[in-house]
């Protein structure tokens, strides 16, 4: 035959398990935790958001500043095409069609204060508002 099982020990105080708390029994961190994870990630979206729009920000200003570099670039050389032509024309006005230098000078200053003046009557006639003023896109008043 078998022996019996052995006896609790009677030294040993049974303890009754913990009442579980309302954390234990839903498994959900409190609502502060909830909300520091929300901010938390709210932050590092807005952080993410503002190195995207300053690295846009970046790379537009880079295009600015090459796109002013090129302009200047091609206003010295078209400065430089300018005196070109001035003293090529200059040397057809004088030597091949035997025009004395100073009515060439004054072919120059006459052909700059006209090109001037119909400048000066385009830039009256944009502040002004222009022919198209109070028009409508079809002709009619």
């Amino acid at each position: 035959m078998s022996a019996p099982p052995p006896a609790p020990e009677a030294s040993a105080p049974q303890m009754p398990p913990p009442a579980p708390t309302s954390t234990e029994t839903d498994h959900r961190p409190p609502i502060h935790a909830q909300l520091a994870d929300v901010l938390g990630s709210v932050q590092r979206l807005a952080s993410l958001q503002l190195g995207i729009l300053l690295a846009g920000v970046k790379m537009a200003v880079q295009r600015i500043v090459l796109l002013v570099m090129l302009c200047l670039m091609a206003l010295l050389v078209a400065m430089g095409a300018v005196i070109f032509l001035y003293a090529g024309l200059y040397h057809v006005l004088t030597d091949l069609l035997l025009i004395p230098t100073a009515w060439a000078l004054l072919i120059f200053a006459g052909v700059h204060l006209l090109l001037a003046g119909i400048l000066a009557v385009v830039a009256m006639a944009i502040l002004k508002g222009g022919p198209h003023r109070g028009k409508k896109p079809g002709g009619a008043p």
